[in-house]
Formats: structure tokens, sequence, C-alpha cells
């Protein structure tokens, strides 16, 4: 399936994925008290809200296998430990 990981272990806006696809599973480890929040977006921190964690009480593994139309953003506000896996978008036959 060509699935691609992005490793985040400090407070940043990351861009796991700048086209459309699907965010298949996020893993999150541990670390500094936050939140972790993922955007529907290409290049920034907007739009719509595919899924929001408050770190401190997330600690584990969540599969989503859902389609993301524009792109993906990460928004962590602490050190938080976390695995984003992505892959392309599954083709309808």
């Amino acid at each position: 399936m060509n699935n691609l990981y992005t490793y985040i272990s400090t407070a940043a806006t990351t861009v796991v994925r700048s086209v459309k696809g699907r965010l298949h599973t996020v893993i999150v480890q541990g670390g500094s008290a936050g939140t972790i929040v993922f955007y529907d977006n290409a290049t920034v921190a907007s739009g719509n809200i595919i899924a929001s964690f408050d770190s401190t009480n997330a600690i584990g593994t969540y599969i989503f296998d859902c389609d993301i139309v524009n792109g993906l953003v990460c928004v962590t506000s602490a050190a938080t430990k976390l695995t984003v896996m992505t892959s392309p978008e599954i083709k309808q036959e």
C-alpha cells in the first residue's frame, strides 16, 4: 500500500502530506502535555479538523483509514512524540 510515515517530537506545525491521500494511523507515544490537531490542508493549520487529541490522555494507536482531500497538517502544542502514517489515495475500480 506504500504507507509513508512522519515522526514528530516537538511543538510544531508539520505538513505531513501536501497532496490528497489517506490518513491511516496515528501512534501517540507520549511526551509533554499538550494538544494534537490534524487539519485537511496541504500547507497551513486551518480548514477542516480531522481529529483533535489532548496528548496527556491520548497515548495509544488510532486507526482512521479516512480520505484526506487537500493534504494533512499536524499541529502539536508541546513536545509530544507521535508517528503519523499516510498512504496514497485508494483508487476505486
